[in-house]
């Protein structure tokens, strides 16, 4: 695991105190995480790394809560997606010369086709710099889009989570996207399908 995301509405399921031990678990392993954090503004601080001459930023938000999952100035939590921050933090990371790769968990649906709230978020942080979107929140795998030579990914699926099939047929099916980045630039990304076992 090279960055783990936490952005998930259900990663505070557990209690303020479960979130602060895996967050210690993540530092004492010296893996990094962004979209949480001790309080919000670490929870909104992007993770920077240069890679091969790529330098890369991964940022994102929670819009959908529940309110309990943000973070607060005092609480650990969520990144919440509020105020616009996050559009004119992918400016930032733009201007200074960086691929921002944001990830959201926005509200969930049982659908393949993303609602019309998702769709002008993602086309509004595209538009304004990042390279990728993708959404952290479907249980049912969704569709893409490109913006210019930017990419969309509305929703991966369930992932790891455990629904076979419930409440749905289709929540054990995703998405695996392998994103490619070259000489600065996005060039590509691999898209692999996999169903939950």
């Amino acid at each position: 695991i090279d960055v783990v995301e936490l952005s998930g509405n259900h990663l505070k399921d557990w209690s303020v105190a479960a979130f602060d031990y895996s967050l210690n678990l993540y530092e004492d392993a010296g893996i990094p995480y962004y979209t949480g954090g001790r309080n919000q503004e670490e929870a909104r601080e992007p993770y920077l790394v240069e890679i091969n001459g790529n330098k890369l930023a991964f940022v994102g938000c929670n819009p959908a809560g529940p309110e309990n999952v943000w973070a607060t100035d005092e609480i650990s939590g969520v990144a919440n997606c509020e105020d616009d921050w996050l559009v004119q933090k992918v400016q930032e990371l733009v201007r200074n010369g960086y691929l921002p790769i944001v990830t959201m968990q926005h509200f969930e649906t049982y659908a393949m086709e993303p609602n019309l709230n998702q769709k002008t978020d993602f086309l509004n942080l595209s538009a304004n710099g990042a390279v990728i979107v993708s959404g952290s929140q479907a249980h049912l795998p969704q569709g893409m889009a490109f913006v210019g030579d930017h990419f969309i990914h509305y929703g991966l699926g369930n992932l790891f989570f455990d629904q076979m099939d419930i409440p749905v047929v289709g929540t054990r099916r995703e998405f695996l996207d392998r994103h490619v980045f070259y000489n600065g630039r996005y060039i590509q990304t691999e898209i692999y399908t996999a169903m939950l076992e």
